[in-house]
């Protein structure tokens, strides 16, 4: 069987991502780097973003579409629950991270090394929906590890890289209780890069 790559930069949240995924599922794997933006990186992804899973011929772009490949492809340990509606809370919140929380703290996060004061604000907004969550549930989809916390660690991880990480988990006992059960874990520890 061909090895299976992750192409991209080790930095990338949705690199770090589909890493992860690899890692909880037990899939031997290689993280290759892109010409970003040259033509060799269009020809496997055509928005220039990253990663690229390359596995035989087997090209996939979009880290959705990698998750869902690695976790149902290979053996090891489902990422995704098996009921149809805990499924489509899981893809909800996946959703949510891609298009609420990803541009309100690793986009604003990523422009300024000091971001202003509206955009943090913003960022806190979108993290209190997921201290809900985690406040009623050990993990970001219910009882146990799937995708959607796969997704979430990088972008946390990012942050707390590039704020004072602390302050924005006050009032955050859920998300902080989160973060200690996913940095404890083997696969965040391996990617931190």
């Amino acid at each position: 069987m061909p090895t299976l790559e992750i192409l991209g930069f080790a930095p990338s949240t949705y690199t770090r991502t589909a890493r992860m995924i690899c890692l909880e599922k037990g899939v031997s794997h290689s993280l290759e780097p892109l010409e970003f933006r040259a033509e060799s990186h269009r020809a496997l992804h055509p928005f220039l973003k990253m990663p690229v899973l390359r596995h035989g011929s087997l090209v996939l772009f979009e880290t959705l579409a990698i998750a869902v490949y690695v976790d149902t492809a290979f053996p090891g340990p489902a990422l995704q629950p098996a009921d149809p509606e805990a499924q489509a809370r899981m893809f909800g919140w996946i959703s949510a991270q891609i298009d609420y929380l990803y541009p309100a703290l690793v986009g604003e996060l990523a422009k300024s090394e000091t971001p202003a004061a509206e955009a943090l604000a913003a960022a806190r907004d979108c993290l209190a929906v997921f201290e809900t969550a985690l406040t009623a549930n050990p993990y970001v989809a219910g009882d146990t590890l799937s995708l959607a916390d796969l997704y979430l660690a990088p972008m946390i991880a990012f942050a707390e890289a590039h704020t004072s990480w602390p302050e924005a988990l006050r009032d955050m006992p859920g998300l902080a209780a989160w973060q200690k059960r996913i940095w404890d874990r083997p696969s965040f520890e391996a990617t931190k890069e």
